[in-house]
């Protein structure tokens, strides 16, 4: 007889004909429905918002005009728009804040419900919270906006994302990663000529209303037809591995070390690898929001113009493509905490180019070294907490790491904005940014795998192993939720 995993694969072939139409593994279509995902996070990530702030600004210095000068004509001072620059920053800051919350509750939810439903949610409260953005006319209605997109598109849509990639693949994961990752340098280079576009041809508010149907537009069908929850859930297996054909009651060989252990969060948690990898992820999005959210009035103040911001999101965009794709690749042959180390170093001199930026070249020099460190520490840290600690309970603790991701963004823009406001350069906070990302690197260098899931973990010692498959079996409970259980796969 045939195994229960092959009679569960023919059955799930014959009441699913988008899988039997597809003459390859599911999970690159759904490797291409994560990046789909990513990318629809765009007007939630700090590269989407930094478009409208000065914009943003304006409306709120018009409406503090207004206020105080009923009736008369509108004068607006250079003063006047900083001044609400700190407000905006100051509502980014504590909406960010507050976002990280949540964003573990979501991962909760994408291992009971699966992720097919919780994306919906996800997707269906994130088209309104654009449309809410483009209402927003004080501060209080600005920081309950930023709540929102915060914790919808930076925290939870970003989670589920990477989470999609990690259920399908698992010996392929940092090659599986290496591709999901080139969403971002797309993002990067494209989003913002789209959302300009909008902008210029609707206005702000428009264009962010616009946005918000745009991701309805896009994600929807993409949810109803294509979207599958897991490998098992179509009687595949993650990576595309098959099992052998055996008769009943015949025993599958036990190989020692190759058990697949899910570790739980509480886990993960007594582990040092976790909070050092927690540690870099949320420098690492303090600083990089810092310098996106204020790439625009920083650029100005060396002496260059909005326009020539363009070339920061070009050069980065096309030096992650590069080195998130190469880094995937080499996150399957070599020890991830090394890739962290390097790409924590890296991350501190794109600080100190920062820095230098004092005409274009400059400009192109750090988008170009910034997107290198980017793609370099992505390829490290993207596959990290699924070899470290398994898919059982991916949600609950990449919930809990980008909750202190959302967190550490919120506090970036704040530091480098009063560092001008209280020194009259940015130069301080951009040095202590430096010092901080080279100890982390040091750190880095100690996050080595947790003993139980050490094998699968590392992926030089088993990369080439002949004969020896991991897995984990088909569900045994409702394909929505439940998730993978450690077993032993045997050999083709």
């Amino acid at each position: 007889m045939a195994t229960d995993a092959a009679s569960i694969e023919a059955a799930s072939l014959r009441h699913d004909p988008l899988v039997r139409a597809t003459p390859f593994f599911y999970g690159w279509v759904m490797l291409g429905v994560a990046m789909l995902t990513q990318y629809c996070t765009s007007p939630g990530q700090t590269y989407g918002v930094a478009l409208f702030n000065k914009h943003i600004a304006t409306t709120l210095a018009t409406t503090a005009f207004l206020q105080e000068h009923p009736g008369q004509e509108v004068v607006l001072t250079k003063d006047l728009i900083n001044q609400e620059i700190v407000t905006v920053t100051t509502a980014y800051l504590w909406g960010t804040i507050l976002a990280a919350f949540p964003v573990p509750w979501i991962g909760a939810l994408a291992d009971k419900w699966g992720l097919r439903k919780t994306v919906t949610l996800v997707i269906v409260l994130f088209g309104l919270a654009c449309m809410l953005m483009s209402q927003v006319q004080d501060f209080y209605s600005l920081f309950i906006a930023f709540l929102a997109i915060r914790t919808l598109g930076q925290g939870s849509l970003t989670l589920l994302a990477t989470n999609t990639a990690d259920m399908w693949f698992q010996r392929k994961l940092g090659f599986a990663n290496g591709i999901r990752n080139l969403s971002a340098p797309i993002a990067f280079g494209t989003f913002p000529i789209i959302t300009i576009a909008l902008i210029n041809w609707l206005g702000w508010q428009h264009a962010y209303f616009a946005l918000g149907i745009g991701i309805w537009v896009v994600m929807f069908p993409v949810l109803v037809f294509v979207f599958r929850n897991h490998p098992e859930e179509i009687g595949q297996l993650p990576d595309g591995e098959k099992r052998i054909p055996r008769k009943e009651g015949e025993a599958e060989p036990i190989r020692p070390g190759f058990l697949l252990p899910q570790l739980s969060l509480g886990d993960a948690l007594q582990t040092r690898a976790f909070w050092i990898v927690l540690s870099f992820m949320t420098m690492w999005g303090m600083i990089g929001t810092a310098l996106m959210f204020m790439v625009v009035p920083y650029v100005e103040s060396r002496g260059l113009t909005e326009e020539d911001t363009q070339v920061i999101f070009w050069t980065m965009a096309v030096s992650m493509a590069c080195c998130q794709f190469l880094g995937g690749i080499l996150a399957d042959y070599f020890k991830l905490h090394y890739l962290l180390v390097i790409g924590s170093m890296l991350l501190g001199v794109g600080v100190l180019v920062y820095m230098s930026i004092d005409s274009v070249m400059m400009a192109g020099v750090y988008g170009l070294t910034f997107g290198i460190a980017q793609g370099v520490a992505s390829a490290g840290s993207n596959s990290l907490l699924a070899r470290y600690y398994g898919r059982a309970h991916l949600g609950k603790i990449k919930g809990f790491q980008m909750m202190t991701i959302v967190a550490g963004s919120a506090a970036g823009p704040y530091l480098l904005s009063k560092s001008k406001e209280v020194f009259g350069a940015y130069d301080y906070a951009l040095w202590m940014f430096a010092t901080m990302l080279v100890v982390q690197g040091v750190a880095c260098f100690f996050a080595t795998p947790p003993a139980a899931r050490s094998e699968v973990a590392e992926p030089t010692p088993h990369s080439h192993l002949p004969n020896v498959k991991h897995g984990t079996a088909p569900f045994a409970g409702s394909s929505s939720g439940d998730q993978p259980q450690p077993v032993v796969q045997a050999a083709d």
